[in-house]
């Protein structure tokens, strides 16, 4: 049986496209993941995927000074991957980007390497990839464009997100008004969090909420129509109880919604940000499928106002939903079996 490494992590955008990816095709490959300390280690542990730690180290927008080291410790993250890929002999390396990928990448030698960009420009994971790789797959037309080898395919998203069970018992709710969910990202997102908690007293006149706040971000206890957890690992149930989501601006996350057809707000990441969120989000509004929220002008009355609009005109949200594909899952799968062919 074959091997692929799967390399990504730092943040769920970067891990659960690898883990749907894998879901669809371990069956007939052995299916291995390379990546740090993050939350990659313990969601691939938690689900009995082979892991392998290597040495990482981050680029950092908001502490510039610290970067000037990277060259150097970079130098000692490939050591450790090639020892790793020396050991696994893989016949394929897929990346998907972040800087848990980037070692395994630069470590890659001979092996082929198929990169994968979900946001609307690449990222810098992804441009230091570009030679490495074979294919560079992109959920963007537009960023496969930049790229020589460059495949528009759409996102790696979960079979498993469209078989999800409506339960609002399960977040304490009852089921009888309709429910927005909010998530801030897996890292959280403080300013999301803290004018969600503010709105409340309105937002609950109208909704119930699920509030995925982010692990030690939940700011306000439980109440009656009202929810928060830290971490959701059952998103299809998550999805499939919820009405209209709140949420950052990551590619893979709108993907998701889209693919859900939930009517959504998008309130993408500006500050210590390369601008990929707001890209993003600026992106599916042209295609009138989700509705944006500058972070600078929320405030709990306009997130209140945005809410109101949004399930006012979610028929015509959800109708344009219908004409932009992002799961690009199956196409993907094709394009690692055909580089695997005997």
């Amino acid at each position: 049986m074959k091997t692929i490494v799967f390399a990504g992590g730092g943040t769920a955008g970067h891990v659960m496209p690898n883990l749907a990816l894998i879901s669809e095709l371990e069956n007939d490959y052995n299916c291995v993941y390379i990546g740090g300390e993050g939350m990659e280690k313990s969601l691939c542990l938690s689900r009995g995927i082979p892991f392998h730690t290597i040495k990482t180290v981050k680029f950092r927008r908001d502490a510039l000074f610290k970067n000037l080291a990277i060259p150097f410790k970079l130098t000692s993250c490939v050591k450790t991957a090639k020892k790793v890929l020396r050991e696994i002999k893989p016949q394929l390396i897929f990346s998907k980007g972040g800087y848990a990928a980037l070692p395994v990448v630069l470590a890659a030698q001979d092996i082929p390497v198929i990169s994968h960009e979900s946001d609307f420009s690449p990222g810098l994971t992804t441009k230091l990839a570009k030679k490495r790789s074979v294919k560079m797959l992109c959920s963007f037309e537009s960023c496969a464009q930049l790229f020589a080898n460059g495949v528009y395919c759409g996102a790696p998203l979960s079979r498993k997100l469209y078989g999800g069970k409506r339960k609002p018992a399960a977040y304490g709710l009852s089921g009888t008004r309709p429910i927005l969910t909010v998530i801030g990202g897996s890292s959280g997102a403080a300013s999301v969090n803290e004018c969600i908690v503010s709105a409340l007293p309105f937002l609950l006149k109208n909704f119930d909420v699920i509030h995925v706040t982010g692990k030690n971000k939940k700011l306000t206890e439980n109440k009656p129509g009202y929810c928060a957890v830290e971490f959701e690992n059952d998103m299809p149930t998550l999805y499939a109880t919820s009405d209209a989501v709140i949420t950052r601006a990551g590619a893979n996350a709108l993907a998701e919604c889209i693919a859900l057809k939930l009517p959504t707000i998008a309130i993408p990441l500006e500050k210590a940000s390369r601008g990929d969120q707001l890209q993003n989000a600026n992106y599916f509004e042209g295609k009138n499928a989700v509705k944006v929220l500058r972070e600078h002008e929320m405030t709990p009355d306009s997130l209140t106002a945005a809410v109101g609009e949004l399930w006012r005109d979610r028929s015509a949200y959800i109708a344009a939903m219908q004409n932009v594909p992002t799961d690009g899952t199956k196409r993907i799968v094709e394009i690692i079996k055909e580089l695997l062919k005997d």
